[in-house]
């Protein structure tokens, strides 16, 4: 979880003092919403200068290209992500209950920022980007938190160990991104988090169990 916050807070070395932090923050919210509107691959540095409101040369100050942009961006917001999610993980005791909190927030954080959520899903992820070392770094971060809270889970006696722990990582990931590109592209379901919550129960009921593999099943046939 510490590396996903200082990725975030260390992927602009020239932002250092208040001021300059502050527009280079502009500048990555002013892309969010120019990369969701118009997608990365024909958005301009100018379009995002106009939206950020500062001149173009504002913008060169931070990132050489688009493309540093692009990257930047989920690193940002993953970071923005982990810091909420920890703040609030602090006043819950169990396991469970942070691996709860953490699909839940997943869903939430991009129902209240639909912009970064339409960057994320709709255009990095897809893309060859989410290959680029600095970005898969960052998205991985979130495997890896989830993958930390379940071992975690087990430790604690909650669930019983799971031999594989990324495969579940991986169905609870997909079933999360399933939900909300869905919601993003056609608005269903229409109660977004009222959905939400039954899907994150039912995989936490996945943990409760251990099902045998094909393979498994055959040897003892």
């Amino acid at each position: 979880m510490l590396q996903a916050l200082e990725r975030g807070r260390a992927q602009s070395p020239k932002a250092k003092q208040s001021r300059s932090r502050d527009r280079h923050a502009e500048i990555l919210s002013a892309a969010v919403r120019v990369f969701a509107r118009d997608g990365i691959a024909r958005a301009r540095i100018a379009d995002i200068a106009a939206e950020a409101g500062v001149p173009l040369s504002s913008v060169y100050d931070y990132y050489d290209s688009k493309e540093d942009i692009a990257y930047a961006v989920p690193i940002a917001q993953t970071s923005e992500f982990v810091a909420e999610f920890h703040a609030k993980a602090l006043k819950l005791e169990g396991a469970d209950e942070r691996l709860y909190l953490f699909m839940w927030l997943t869903v939430d954080f991009a129902r209240r920022h639909q912009d970064w959520a339409r960057t994320l899903y709709l255009e990095v992820w897809p893309s060859v980007m989410v290959n680029k070392t600095r970005v898969k770094d960052s998205l991985d971060d979130f495997g890896r938190i989830m993958y930390t809270l379940i071992q975690d889970g087990e430790q604690a006696g909650l669930w019983p160990a799971d031999p594989n722990r990324y495969q579940t990582v991986t169905i609870f990931i997909g079933s999360l991104s399933q939900m909300i590109i869905t919601w993003l592209l056609y608005k269903r379901p229409r109660q977004l988090m009222k959905a939400t919550a039954p899907l994150v129960q039912r995989l936490m009921g996945l943990l409760q169990t251990s099902t045998p593999s094909i393979d498994r099943r055959r040897a003892k046939n």
